[in-house]
């Protein structure tokens, strides 16, 4: 079972990156999620449960602005199960 959820996150990841690359910025991971860009600023600045917890956590501050790695994502929207 550990074998499929690490090909999945593997699959996942691989997509995220050849479509957005190796980071992605807010709007590439509000336009990801299906949300406008103003309402993810808004759930990351107030997470209400532990997947917004993790995509805040695993943002990373290049300058004034904030990349989520593709590889995290994945990992972080297939979930503890793994899809």
């Amino acid at each position: 079972m550990q074998d499929m959820q690490s090909i999945n996150a593997t699959t996942l990841e691989i997509q995220l990156t050849e479509r957005f690359g190796l980071l992605l910025s807010q709007t590439q991971l509000a336009q990801l999620l299906g949300r406008t860009t103003g309402g993810l600023r808004y759930s990351l600045s107030y997470p209400s449960d532990t997947q917004t917890r993790a995509l805040k956590d695993c943002g990373r501050k290049i300058g004034r602005r904030v990349y989520y790695p593709a590889a995290e994502v994945a990992r972080i929207i297939l979930g503890p199960s793994g899809g």
